[in-house]
């Protein structure tokens, strides 16, 4: 760690005006960004933090004379800083995959999966989704789960075909499934949308608020649910009814970045090793600041190139899969907003942003002296045109990456194609080169990678 980080000798974060001192009590029903619904649902929910007890800020001031990227690729773009990966990208990100030669290419998956227990604020009390406005269990929680941002929750899937079905013609027989229960887009591993967060009344490239909540009819109706918010007693019922319209994003869905994928070269900056404690974790209330990147890059020796694919680790999701951490969904260590971070973020064309929380900056923050909820989410999503990939696990590759000092790679993705969607899960693909000097010379005896186990580090 170097000496000019700011933390203490708990790995506490001390760069006072950017990170938000919290405690966990209630904030009560406010949205402060508009159009997140991560924040509304935690605001609904209240799991939340004193933090937002204090003076709110402006948030288009705060962002006055900062850069912008509208119409950067046309009036009606729609793709935003995608636009900027192309062919010499993806060569970078190629290139750097196959430094070592075709003996030592690893492969790593980032994705959580969709189907797993809900993490729950008490352990003791599992059908506890989110915790009560007023009393009850409150964040951090021991338990272990899969981190959907409360509460949305993970899906549920069941067998739509029979135990002993009826062979086909031939003797093949197979099994069917499908989601019995609420599939939330943003429940896991996933990419947000540029119509996905916003202020004022304009989503990104100035394309109205309004286009958000676009009514589209179908010709076939549906059998299912409506209007069914998270939060129990928000929506409008729970009765299974014929669907024959929807609202949805018309402009800056997620469609747009499933229709073309991503490709190049990406880097990882585990902020966690660098700057956390033993457990190679930043502490609960963390703010990684800029300062804190280039200090990661600096330590990993690690140069990070114009449209570079930036992965932040922070150790945050790793917790959820401890029984002995806490985990606390506002109050997860992430980036912090300052000038500097988006003019920065900006002049290096950084078309794309992914870490290992919930919300890939630290969800409260107090900037001089006032409270915002996910600021970088207007600066980056709305100004810049970047999209975010949020909930993703990078334990395996953070750990390769520490052992063999590589620390760039091939980074491919594209999340789930949802027609008007304001965001999708996504599962992004690592190829990197490896300096495993067990597997020199050895053939590849499952075409999965050098290792031979889907870029995993052996245990």
């Amino acid at each position: 760690m170097t000496e000019d980080t700011g933390h203490d000798e708990q790995g506490h974060e001390q760069h006072g005006e950017n990170c938000a001192r919290t405690d966990g009590d209630g904030i009560g029903r406010r949205e402060f960004v508009g159009g997140c619904g991560a924040t509304l649902a935690l605001a609904l929910a209240g799991t939340s933090t004193s933090a937002l007890a204090q003076e709110t800020g402006d948030i288009a001031d705060l962002f006055e004379g900062l850069p912008k990227n509208w119409g950067r690729w046309g009036e009606e773009d729609e793709l935003g800083a995608l636009n900027l990966l192309g062919s010499e990208q993806a060569f970078d990100g190629m290139r750097a995959a196959t430094r070592r030669g075709r003996e030592e290419v690893a492969r790593f998956t980032l994705q959580l999966p969709m189907t797993g227990e809900v993490l729950t604020p008490d352990p003791d009390q599992s059908d506890v989704i989110f915790p009560p406005e007023e009393g009850g269990p409150t964040f951090p929680s021991t338990d272990t789960g899969d981190p959907a941002f409360p509460p949305r929750t993970p899906g549920r899937r069941d067998n739509t075909t029979a135990v002993e079905p009826a062979p086909l013609a031939g003797g093949m027989k197979f099994v069917d499934d499908k989601f019995v229960s609420d599939a939330f887009l943003q429940g896991t591993s996933h990419l947000d949308a540029l119509g996905h967060a916003w202020y004022g009344e304009e989503i990104y490239n100035g394309f109205s608020a309004r286009s958000t909540e676009t009514t589209k009819e179908f010709e076939t109706g549906l059998l299912g649910t409506a209007g069914i918010d998270a939060v129990p007693g928000n929506g409008d019922g729970e009765d299974l009814d014929t669907v024959t319209e929807t609202k949805g994003l018309d402009k800056a869905s997620i469609a747009e970045p499933a229709s073309t994928g991503l490709a190049g070269r990406g880097v990882l900056l585990d902020v966690g090793r660098e700057l956390g404690g033993e457990d190679d974790r930043l502490p609960l209330e963390t703010c990684i600041t800029y300062e804190d990147l280039k200090a990661t890059a600096e330590a990993q020796n690690t140069e990070i190139h114009e449209r570079d694919l930036l992965l932040i680790r922070t150790g945050a999701i790793a917790r959820t899969q401890d029984p002995d951490a806490e985990w606390g969904p506002l109050i997860e260590p992430g980036l912090c907003f300052s000038e500097e971070l988006v003019e920065w973020v900006h002049e290096m064309d950084v078309p794309y942003i992914g870490a290992d929380n919930l919300a890939v900056e630290k969800v409260t923050q107090e900037i001089d002296g006032e409270t915002y909820v996910i600021p970088l989410h207007g600066a980056f999503i709305r100004d810049l045109g970047i999209n975010l990939n949020e909930i993703l696990w990078l334990e395996d590759l953070a750990a390769q990456c520490a052992a063999d000092g590589i620390y760039d790679f091939l980074l491919t993705a594209a999340p789930l194609k949802v027609e008007r969607a304001s965001g999708a899960p996504i599962n992004p693909v690592v190829l990197k080169a490896t300096d495993d000097e067990e597997n020199e010379g050895e053939e590849d005896p499952g075409g999965d990678g050098a290792d031979g186990n889907k870029g995993k580090p052996d245990e």
